[in-house]
């Protein structure tokens, strides 16, 4: 870690009158688990729909990683986060993540660009499920799980699947609020596709300090303000660190 422009970025975030963040798979990663809306993840939304098939094979893999999923407490980074917008002006998280940690975590400012791996709708009717009760039913020797309301089993997570668009009142959102911002945190997000590979150089030209943080390097690594390579949690924890030395108590 760069312990020098940490402490730099450590001094952004104390002056910061609006910060906005983005994160992204590597905080799933610190925590053992896996990122629930890459599509090789998930089965292109046309086979999920005509395939029952397609749909008990899915359904398998989503029961098979829940013990691990609903038992997984959030990592480090999203705890320095949740710490993060206690303690300075962070206006929003935007998270590439499904897994729902940063709300364990105790962040109230979350916007999931990808939706949530918790929630089920039936495309039928829909009607909404919690995860959990969605697993009851497979434990009960459902294949395919099927609605109480309408019985229909074209039941789906709220993630895009391959051939769906992302959805898209996230993305305007975090359109509006980086228009505004005037520091954005990228923290172990994948930037690899639009519309989030824009986010960088629409918080740039709106005069914003883009900051990322991640072991991966990104397409817009040599665009930004600053780049730290390292562990998100250790790089996120030695910031605020560096921020709390720097409080003068009189």
């Amino acid at each position: 870690m760069a312990t020098d422009v940490a402490a730099k970025v450590a001094e952004w975030i104390t002056r910061a009158r609006k910060i906005v963040v983005l994160t992204g798979p590597e905080l799933s990663a610190e925590c053992g688990l896996p990122d629930f809306a890459d599509p090789a993840m998930n089965p292109p939304a046309r086979d999920f729909r005509e395939d029952r098939a397609v749909r008990a094979e899915y359904w398998k893999k989503i029961r098979d990683a829940y013990p691990l999923l609903s038992s997984t407490e959030p990592g480090p980074s999203h705890k320095a986060l949740a710490e993060l917008e206690m303690i300075t002006s962070l206006d929003c998280i935007f998270t590439q993540t499904t897994d729902g940690l940063h709300h364990k975590a105790g962040s109230s400012a979350v916007i999931e660009l990808n939706s949530s791996i918790l929630w089920v709708t039936c495309t039928g009717c829909g009607k909404d499920y919690a995860l959990g009760e969605i697993i009851d039913l497979l434990e009960k020797g459902a294949d395919v799980p099927s609605c109480r309301e309408c019985g229909s089993d074209q039941m789906k997570p709220m993630i895009s699947f391959p051939g769906q668009p992302p959805p898209h009142w996230e993305a305007r959102e975090a359109w509006i609020r980086l228009h505004t911002a005037d520091l954005f945190l990228i923290v172990g997000a994948n930037l690899d596709n639009e519309p989030i590979a824009s986010y960088p150089f629409l918080a740039r030209e709106n005069k914003a300090k883009v900051v990322i943080i991640g072991e991966k390097e990104t397409p817009a690594d040599e665009y930004v303000d600053a780049v730290i390579s390292g562990r998100p949690g250790q790089v996120l924890n030695y910031i605020l660190k560096k921020m709390k030395e720097s409080i003068t108590i009189t």
